[in-house]
């Protein structure tokens, strides 16, 4: 016991050392990290990447489309061959080698609409694409704020842990002399012999919480394995924050018009309204230009290619197509029955979304007030107890009191230093809260 008591000791006296030897990390840099490493926030910008590309298309589907084509065969048979001298057309029965090319143009004149409602379509999804990476980056800025604040949090509790563990070993040590001298029973040795290995406990398993803390950080940052490093703290002004005043309703409708996940949906709406639209448009005919430049070479003729595709065979098409739907099976009024469901399902979420943001910010505009006020009354604990520990201390040492009395007062010291540090970093991570829920967190919230 004595050697794991002394091992730990070691340990703590570490700490200090091992901590300056490591890599400091800043909330700053840390955000930064997980925004170039982050998997969902870099899949949402690859969504956009994806929706500008679907747009450029749907514009180019509005203009007119080019295609060159060439065919080389042989044809066995009778055919067609002009006799170079009489200039007459004969038909001869052959094997021909023969090389046909061609170049056609089509311009879309009228298709119901279509395109262009595509078109719009894509604009929308491009926008809510968008959306969805602010609100994206916004979520991981948000978990890294609460894991960069909890590792913080489980830090200082290690460190209170840490100084009580050593003031109790002080006093162990204080206690054991008097022992000696006659002056308190041997049973407060022991008795306080207990409460040195009960903080020690709490202290490797306050240890044991801190690194578990750092652990999740670092995946999610996807830090090297093994790293080892350091936060800084972001020295939050904590009277700032209690100075905040916030008012409900104008947070319920800031978020409103601000928070990227509520905007995404209502152009998810716009979109399939506009899908829905082009859909719609595949009931009406269409209407299309086209034009054909095209040449040809046969072997049985007596010139050659170069001539033949230049000056004997060259031939144009130009004119209007007209493509009426009759009966296609249906498909697209199946296509179209879905795009309205798409719609409506929308509008239902779109619908939800908006009790979940009100209750979102509800809770944090409850959850702030709440912490405002369990850090004014964690700062009268902690000095309370504080006071209180110091005074039944004296006592103590003067015989006045037992040692009940005393180890009770300095679990009331533990506690309210935990209560303080937990009600302090509580309030330091609200305002980042708040700003989440409404949808303009940035980088700097934490600061």
């Amino acid at each position: 016991m004595k050697t794991v008591k002394n091992s730990l000791l070691l340990l703590a006296g570490l700490v200090p050392f091992m901590l300056t030897a490591q890599q400091q990390l800043t909330y700053t840099e840390a955000v930064a990290i997980a925004l170039q490493k982050n998997v969902e926030y870099n899949v949402q910008q690859g969504e956009v990447e994806r929706a500008n590309a679907q747009r450029l298309q749907s514009v180019m589907d509005m203009a007119p489309t080019l295609r060159f084509s060439a065919d080389l065969f042989d044809r066995k048979g009778r055919q067609q061959i002009q006799n170079p001298e009489t200039n007459q057309v004969e038909f001869l029965d052959v094997v021909s080698d023969n090389i046909d090319a061609r170049v056609n143009a089509t311009l879309p004149l009228f298709s119901g609409l279509n395109r262009i409602q595509t078109f719009r379509s894509n604009q929308q999804n491009v926008q809510a694409q968008q959306y969805g990476e602010e609100r994206a980056r916004q979520t991981t800025i948000f978990n890294v704020a609460q894991q960069y604040l909890q590792v913080l949090l489980s830090e200082e509790l290690y460190r209170i842990a840490l100084d009580n563990h050593r003031n109790q070993t002080e006093n162990l040590k204080r206690i054991e002399a008097q022992v000696d001298l006659g002056v308190l029973a041997g049973v407060d040795k022991y008795n306080q012999l207990a409460e040195v290995k009960r903080l020690e406990s709490l202290m490797i398993r306050a240890w044991a919480n801190y690194e578990g803390d750092r652990l999740i950080l670092a995946q999610t940052l996807q830090l090297e394995p093994g790293l080892d490093f350091k936060l800084v703290n972001p020295g939050v002004d904590i009277e700032y924050i209690l100075a905040l005043s916030v008012d409900l309703d104008e947070l319920y409708q800031t978020a409103m018009a601000s928070r990227p996940d509520y905007n995404q949906q209502k152009m998810q709406v716009t979109q399939n309204t506009r899908t829905l639209s082009a859909l719609r448009g595949n009931y009406y005919p269409t209407i299309s230009a086209f034009y054909t430049y095209g040449s040809f070479f046969n072997s049985q003729i007596p010139f050659s290619l170069e001539y033949q595709m230049r000056n004997i065979n060259p031939y144009h098409f130009y004119g209007f197509s007209l493509n009426v739907p009759i009966l296609n099976g249906f498909s697209v009024r199946t296509r179209v029955q879905s795009a309205k469901i798409d719609r409506n399902n929308s509008l239902l979420q779109e619908q939800n979304l908006r009790a979940i943001i009100y209750r979102d910010v509800k809770t944090a505009y409850q959850n702030f007030e709440a912490a405002k006020a369990q850090y004014l009354a964690a700062n009268v604990q902690h000095d309370a107890a504080t006071e209180a520990y110091n005074l039944e201390k004296e006592r103590y040492e003067l015989g006045l009191s037992a040692f009940v009395e005393f180890s009770q007062a300095n679990n009331a010291l533990i506690q309210g230093q935990a209560a303080k540090a937990q009600a302090e970093y509580t309030l330091m991570f609200q305002e980042t809260i708040l700003n989440f829920q409404i949808g303009q967190l940035k980088v700097e919230a934490v600061k």
